[in-house]
């Protein structure tokens, strides 16, 4: 008999984790490959698209096919780092092999990043500066604000970098909204560079100097080009936070004091923050607080001198696997120096000493509202596939409900709705707003996913506004919200989140003192605009330094509160707590009746499965509307022309 061959099985693989974290789930995808050959198709959707530019192991699948596994990615093998022997790298092979039923082994100890014969053309760096291609080493001098016990001090770094002055070309680079201290005598590539060109940059690299940090991780997992050694040298500045076998790789020079502290003893700590940060840190993050520190440091790190980090860097140049500088590099790095002096980095960022200050300046800036708007009316915002989905039941629920206010549709460009689309929504009474064309009138520093809430709201024509999330399904008309005592007295209306919320660092931030009131969550706003103007500004301020605010705060949501908060802007709530069903959050009016089922964890698909959620309201009639969309539209967007 004939033997049956098995279809390959599709596999998207969600990620929302950070650079580093990304690249050693690449090596996973790798070794999925290697070990099970022709036995999988994967896609990716994760926080940093370039990384997977050139990967040969990507198929773009079909989202809508309906043999489609959706991975939600995770790694929970760093809960045991300290007891068992392995890698990070490890970290996704034992959670696919546990969620997969497969037997994957590491293959390389490095990730698995690929670069283009046209990338690898590309002229030198260094050419393209100063006129020719000098060696150089990338540093790092800061980090995350979220990961505080991982730097080492931007004045340790300096002084590494005057050890080499004359003899080794230093290159900072760093992600815009991070803690990247400028130093001197290096060029300064700070926020100068996207992912990709960060990927070119390590290509070309000497070495490279850094903490526990992604371009850590991009040092192993970056080929070297022709002619360099093909370990790429590496010093890694660890202190005690990690054990070493999970963050150490096998070529690099990892400087630790994991033994020589009680604190770090018996492993990593894996402490977050450092003591000077204790005013920031809520109740529910002292686990994670370094108390042994040494001025603003922790004293793992402290113990670590630039001594200490010369020497390991001086010993790729004794070993001769590297040369210094020769006079004539020497004078061309200082035409690269010189060139890069004035960077826009440290006037343009946030950071933990600046933030409360750059908000302060901003409100003394503040002009009354020079917007024409009137009328009551419903803002949704709803471009691509999965929100326009979520927003055609929400806004047929609404027209089936009785409610005839206009609503508005706001997307971002081409890629997120077409003419079909708009076609679709306008019988319903419906306008869509490319946010985009109205950005080049109505600037704005960034605009994207939750930027885009308050952006809407503050430029739709409407005075009186009820803001819906997509996924938001309404049980009952909303138009009397306009007229209840509680709107109407204060301008404002939110609804509360399950809790008070973790805003201790955020209040710190931005000088405010909240009370025992719970969170606020913006699954629906009700505001008029020409008497919360000044809040509405603040919160859209804040969303627009997104990079650096939302390491602190719950998104959109919580910038709504900080902001009124800020003001002293009076705002109504009903009393009921939020109630939860399974991905769903049920909110009701003053009089305690159920309005609203934001279902943000359970968004309606398409073209895949609806489970169903005891206890939500017109359930029926939710799906009948996805049916009928599924009959009029493919779910294609056709995206610029």
């Amino acid at each position: 008999m004939a033997s049956v061959t098995q279809s390959p099985r599709k596999l998207l693989l969600q990620c929302n984790l950070s650079l580093g974290d990304i690249v050693l789930l690449t090596a996973a995808v790798r070794d999925i490959h290697r070990c099970h050959p022709g036995q999988f198709l994967t896609d990716v959707h994760t926080s940093c698209p370039e990384v997977w530019e050139g990967n040969p192991n990507i198929t773009p699948l079909d989202i809508r096919a309906t043999d489609l596994e959706r991975i939600p990615c995770e790694y929970p093998l760093i809960d045991r780092s300290n007891v068992e022997p392995y890698h990070a790298l490890h970290g996704f092979l034992e959670f696919f092999n546990d969620r997969l039923g497969l037997k994957i082994r590491l293959t390389e100890t490095r990730g698995d990043i690929h670069l283009s014969e046209w990338e690898k053309a590309l002229p030198h760096p260094m050419a393209t500066l100063a006129g020719a291609a000098v060696p150089y080493w990338l540093v790092v001098s800061g980090g995350k604000y979220d990961i505080t016990t991982k730097w080492w001090g931007a004045d340790r770094f300096q002084e590494v970098v005057e050890q080499f002055r004359g003899k080794i070309l230093f290159v900072q680079v760093g992600q815009v909204g991070d803690h990247h201290p400028r130093l001197e005598g290096v060029v300064d590539l700070r926020g100068r560079t996207t992912i990709r060109q960060l990927i070119r940059s390590v290509y070309r690299a000497q070495g490279v100097l850094c903490g526990v940090t992604s371009l850590m991780h991009l040092a192993a997992a970056v080929e070297a080009e022709p002619g360099a050694p093909p370990a790429r040298p590496c010093v890694v500045i660890g202190g005690g936070r990690e054990p070493l076998h999970w963050a150490s790789y096998p070529q690099h020079q990892y400087v630790h004091t994991l033994g020589v502290l009680r604190c770090c003893s018996e492993g990593g700590c894996w402490k977050s923050w450092t003591l000077p940060l204790a005013p920031l840190v809520s109740e529910q993050a002292k686990g994670k607080l370094c108390l042994n520190v040494v001025g603003d440091r922790p004293r793992c790190m402290a113990l670590i001198t630039p001594s200490d980090v010369t020497r390991r860097i001086r010993l790729y140049f004794r070993a001769g696997l590297t040369p210094y500088l020769t006079a004539g590099q020497v004078k061309v790095a200082r035409r690269a120096i010189v060139r890069t002096r004035d960077n826009p980095f440290d006037r343009a960022t946030l950071n933990l000493q600046t933030a409360r200050r750059a908000a302060d300046d901003f409100i003394a800036t503040m002009s009354p509202p020079r917007e024409r708007c009137a009328g009551r009316g419903l803002v949704i915002c709803a471009g691509g596939l999965a929100y326009f989905t979520n927003a055609w039941v929400c806004v047929r629920m609404l027209r089936r409900l009785g409610c005839q206010l206009p609503i508005q549709l706001w997307y971002l460009g081409p890629s997120e709705m077409d003419a079909r689309m708009r076609s679709l929504v306008q019988p319903w009474n419906v306008t869509c707003v490319d946010a985009l064309k109205v950005r080049q009138k109505r600037p704005v520093r960034i605009l994207n996913g939750w930027v885009l809430k308050p952006y809407a709201i503050l430029h739709c024509p409407f005075e009186e506004v009820l803001l819906l999330d997509a996924d938001n399904v309404a049980v009952r008309n909303p138009e009397f919200l306009f007229d209840t005592p509680e709107y109407r007295a204060t301008g404002a209306l939110f609804w509360p989140d399950d809790g008070p919320g973790d805003l201790a660092v955020a209040q710190w931030l931005c000088g405010v003192s909240l009370p025992e009131e719970p969170a606020f969550e913006s699954g629906q706003v009700l505001v008029n605009k020409h008497r919360c103007w000044d809040a509405l500004r603040l919160c859209l301020w804040y969303n627009g330094h997104c990079e650096f605010f939302y390491q602190f705060l719950h998104g959109d949501k919580d910038t709504f509160h900080l902001a009124f908060r800020k003001l002293g802007r009076p705002f109504a709530m009903p009393k009921r707590p939020m109630e939860k069903l399974e991905g769903t959050m049920c909110q009701f009016d003053f009089a305690g009746r159920l309005l609203f089922q934001h279902r943000n964890g359970a968004k309606w698909e398409l073209y895949g499965k609806n489970p169903r959620v005891a206890g939500f309201r017109r359930e029926r009639q939710c799906l009948s509307f996805l049916a009928e969309l599924a009959r009029a539209w493919d779910g294609w967007i056709a995206g610029p022309q």
